[in-house]
């Protein structure tokens, strides 16, 4: 099967890529090799060809040559030497005055001479070998007739010649017209390029420090404006080199190109078209079937009555006029039926979406004032709600687990429970501390109480009647009515008032 013309030029283009080079790397190879062999002649004029120098080859081997090359040049070197000794000793044993030597070397051929004949005739022996087996080859096949001998038949199922691309055609005219340029004016223009070079390079590293000077500004400073006019101008930038490289493009891959859009488009077109033709038939079916349906429910139903039967047989189609009403009646309850299931089913979805709006609307007003609350509240900015008390609570981390794409009630109302929960602790465990100081309070009270009852004698008193109480025998009374002691004021010891009592006037007389 024979290939595409563009197969067979990748294929060739596939092999001859690392033997093709760009025109400036070939002039620069160019310039070396001319350099080289101007070092091997000198500065004066060539007298005679290069192949056939005999002069030494007095080459300096730098460091600059390394590996093969080098090695290239001391065998050559070698091998320059050896050839110079050589013909020198051949030269001395010519010129000696020796008869028979010249009458030898006159008659007969040198043993150089006779092994180049005779390698000479040994290759036209195999030639001729070939040429006869060929021949022999062709003797025994059969000839069917004239159109065997036939290139143009011979040739007709193989791979017919590539044609050469008009770019290495025009390439090769432009070279061929184009005359060399002089070492000097290379010079010059390498130079020029240098220089147009380095100053790129330097306006390039300063837009460079520019960029990082604004980079290190802080992001806040570069205002939205200034980033869609950094952006629109990378954009320009980035439209304007796609349209530069796209115009360096060859006028035959754009040729190539538009041959190739232009029959893409014409097939493209061809299958809209056809669609589009389907798309039309269809659309004729679907109103060819509403417009039936519509008749069939703007009929009114009839009562399944057999049809009539025909008085007089007139033609088959009357009959089957007869039988079509039949299954309209019959067609027509279904499809009312189905007309009130699609108005319940559309009423239902109708009131089911003004429920899902009213409840989002009532949603996002609580939500709103839940907002509100929360900035105009104190408790929540007191007790805030923090990771570790939102691992322990106790609301369903299904709250939690809701999107957030629309408000959520649960969440907000989550930080006000958390806060209530903070606010009744800190007030229980305040209440507490009160409780407890008015605990220690009343402890000090009671303590200074028992020391004032220390101080008046009044906790004896209270101890004896304690022990009469004690004392006293409930079954031995029986009726006796107990006759009520007259209290007579006892003395402690530890009462102020026991030295002064029933002396009063004898104070300041003790001493008389």
């Amino acid at each position: 099967m024979a290939s595409s013309p563009e197969a067979t030029i990748s294929n060739f283009r596939t092999r001859l890529d690392p033997y093709i080079k760009p025109r400036e790397q070939v002039n620069y190879i160019r310039r070396i090799l001319a350099l080289e062999l101007g070092s091997y002649i000198g500065d004066g004029p060539i007298q005679h060809p290069l192949s056939l120098n005999d002069g030494p080859i007095d080459r300096h081997i730098g460091s600059e040559l390394k590996g093969l090359h080098k090695e290239y040049i001391v065998a050559l070197r070698a091998n320059s030497i050896a050839r110079q000794e050589y013909e020198q000793i051949a030269k001395e044993t010519t010129s000696k005055p020796t008869a028979p030597a010249k009458s030898a070397t006159g008659s007969a051929p040198s043993s150089l001479e006779e092994h180049l004949a005779l390698l000479k005739l040994r290759k036209k022996h195999e030639s001729l070998i070939t040429i006869q087996t060929y021949l022999d080859h062709l003797s025994g096949v059969p000839v069917a007739g004239q159109d065997a001998l036939d290139v143009e038949k011979v040739l007709r199922g193989g791979r017919a010649l590539p044609s050469v691309p008009s770019s290495v055609i025009n390439s090769f005219v432009v070279e061929q017209s184009a005359g060399q340029p002089d070492l000097q004016t290379r010079v010059n223009q390498l130079d020029k390029i240098v220089l147009r070079t380095k100053l790129l390079l330097k306006r390039e590293e300063q837009l460079l420090a520019e960029a990082k000077a604004r980079c290190r500004t802080k992001p806040e400073l570069v205002s939205n404006g200034a980033k869609l006019q950094a952006l629109d101008n990378t954009r320009n930038e980035l439209i304007r080199w796609i349209e530069t490289e796209l115009s360096k493009a060859s006028t035959e891959d754009d040729e190539a190109a538009t041959s190739q859009g232009q029959a893409q488009t014409a097939d493209n077109q061809a299958i809209i078209t056809r669609q589009l033709q389907q798309i039309q038939d269809k659309y004729k079916e679907y109103v060819t079937a509403r417009k039936e349906l519509l008749k069939l429910t703007s009929q009114t139903p009839q009562p399944s009555l057999p049809p009539p039967e025909p008085t007089t047989a007139t033609s088959s189609l009357k009959s089957a006029e007869t039988e079509s009403p039949s299954t309209d009646f019959l067609i027509t309850p279904c499809i009312q039926a189905l007309l009130t299931q699609a108005q319940l089913q559309k009423a239902l979805i109708t009131h089911r979406s003004h429920i899902a709006a009213s409840l989002s609307r009532q949603n996002k007003e609580s939500c709103q004032l839940l907002g509100r609350l929360a900035e105009e509240s104190q408790l929540l900015s007191a007790y805030p709600m923090k990771d570790s008390t939102r691992r322990r609570s106790g609301i369903p981390e299904i709250i939690a687990a809701k999107p957030n794409g629309r408000p959520d009630m649960a969440s907000r109302v989550k930080p006000w429970i958390f806060a209530s929960d903070a606010a009744k602790i800190s007030t229980l465990e305040a209440v507490a501390e009160k409780v407890e100081v008015g605990q220690v309070a009343l402890e000090s009270s009671m303590e200074a109480i028992h020391e004032m009852d220390v101080l008046l004698g009044l906790d004896e008193e209270d101890e004896s009647d304690e022990m009469d109480k004690t004392e006293d025998d409930m079954w031995l009374q029986g009726s006796l009515k107990r006759q009520p002691k007259k209290k007579v004021p006892t003395l402690n010891k530890g009462d102020p008032w026991a030295r002064i009592h029933g002396n009063l006037g004898l104070i300041g007389h003790d001493n008389v």
